[in-house]
């Protein structure tokens, strides 16, 4: 019997890469979200192949050990979080999770992590604790918070164009208050903003719940 012949298939070899979350973090320019890519100047004017060399490749995975968080490289020097892993679940890439540390400030202050590309409405499920631990479930001390931000928005040019609810239910026996704003940033590009009074950072832990166009 007399086999097909058949055209060579070039296979390209998936590379993956292991580390801490602060390295992968340091792959990337301060803050940035894995969205608009080289060139899009939104976090880092500079943000190019040539400054940022290390960047996740196009397919490339990488596993942060200590967060459990898995990333994936797209073009461009964007990349896809496709979720948390834990106790063998892997989460929906349209649920990400993220965590930030919030020092003390009297003034609003962004948090890079929250900020995202307009959209006519957004929501962000978020806790809010005085642990500094790196385990987003360790119990707070003094102050706890389990609240959602709601985020409605319309083109930056109408007139107060950014409007944020908060809502949650909190434990906090001191007199000390965590508040958020909502507001346009560079690059249509909507900021969440906070400011609070405790001694201490708060560590805040989000997952935001994002819409599939048609």
């Amino acid at each position: 019997m007399t086999e097909p012949s058949q055209t060579p298939v070039v296979v390209s070899r998936i590379q993956n890469r292991r580390g801490i979350q602060d390295q992968f973090n340091a792959l990337y320019p301060a803050g940035y979200t894995g969205i608009g890519g080289f060139g899009s100047g939104n976090y880092d004017p500079a943000f190019n192949i040539e400054n940022y060399p290390a960047v996740l490749m196009t397919g490339e995975l990488a596993l942060c050990t200590d967060s459990r968080n898995l990333y994936m490289g797209n073009i461009n020097g964007e990349y896809v979080r496709l979720g948390t892993v834990g106790s063998g679940v892997l989460l929906n890439t349209l649920v990400p999770q993220l965590r930030a540390t919030l020092p003390p400030t009297s003034t609003f202050t962004v948090i890079p992590e929250l900020s995202y590309l307009a959209t006519p409405f957004a929501t962000f499920l978020y806790s809010s604790t005085d642990s500094i631990l790196n385990n987003w479930n360790t119990v707070g001390n003094n102050f706890s918070k389990n609240g959602q931000l709601q985020i409605t928005a319309i083109i930056p040019a109408a007139a107060n164009p950014v409007t944020l609810t908060d809502t949650g239910t909190e434990i906090n026996p001191g007199s000390y208050t965590l508040n958020f704003i909502a507001q346009y940033g560079v690059n249509n590009y909507i900021n969440i903003l906070y400011k609070h009074n405790f001694p201490s950072s708060l560590t805040f832990n989000s997952t935001d719940i994002k819409w599939i166009p048609f």
